[in-house]
């Protein structure tokens, strides 16, 4: 049998693991990334923290009412050359007819504003470890720490962002015993974090069960995993 510590984190989990199985729906679990190994910082980076990456450039599309849709294209705004009008013909007085009038001068030529394309928004996905915890254990296995390592890393370079760790089984045994079986797991890895450095406050630890199978097949054991999501 497994001791549960009673700590300010672990009653902070469990308070927010009930609340969590308790909304939670079943489902095929969308855009989560799964490693077998530690990441390295930059991709689980990239991943987590997607504002951090450099975004592709923005464009900025010059109108040109002389133009058709087909010969207008992006220009960058640095090297937009001014639109030029045509000088139209004009008739000078000693071309003019007795009794003819001169004809109107045009009307100056409107500058449209320029518009530019938002870059797309890119919003965090989720990040699963497959952790292989021994049967009806939540000891955290050494082999996991260097990949919950990194996710320490980039919460410490990011201190604004918070994370939600998710502990998911498959199928296998009552949905009773695999909710408590994975809230002791994600307080596990959520205590390891603390160790690491990280705040409880910025944790949030949830027992997820079998209800979020990663693959359709819910006795699949690629269903077995910790999870951790962006959540602010």
């Amino acid at each position: 049998m497994v001791t549960v510590h009673w700590s300010r984190l672990t009653r902070i989990a469990l308070t927010a693991s009930c609340i969590a199985v308790s909304i939670g729906g079943s489902g095929w679990a969308q855009n989560v990334q799964m490693f077998d190994r530690a990441p390295s910082l930059d991709v689980l980076r990239s991943i987590m923290v997607p504002e951090s990456t450099p975004g592709a450039t923005r464009s900025i599309v010059m109108a040109r009412p002389d133009l058709g849709a087909s010969a207008q294209r992006a220009t960058p705004a640095s090297v937009a050359a001014p639109v030029q009008e045509s000088a139209p013909m004009r008739q000078t007085i000693s071309d003019m007819r007795p009794g003819e009038q001169a004809p109107p001068a045009p009307a100056p030529a409107v500058k449209r504003a320029p518009q530019v394309k938002p870059a797309a928004e890119k919003k965090p996905a989720a990040v699963g470890f497959r952790i292989n915890f021994a049967f009806d254990s939540d000891v955290l296995p050494s082999s996991s720490h260097e990949m919950i390592d990194t996710v320490a890393e980039v919460m410490k370079e990011t201190p604004n962002i918070k994370v939600r760790v998710e502990g998911h089984t498959d199928a296998v045994g009552t949905a009773a015993y695999n909710d408590e079986l994975s809230k002791r797991r994600a307080i596990a890895v959520g205590e390891y974090l603390v160790k690491l450095g990280i705040d409880p406050s910025r944790l949030i630890l949830v027992g997820k069960g079998m209800s979020d199978p990663l693959v359709k097949d819910p006795y699949d054991g690629q269903n077995r995993r910790v999870q951790f999501v962006r959540v602010g």
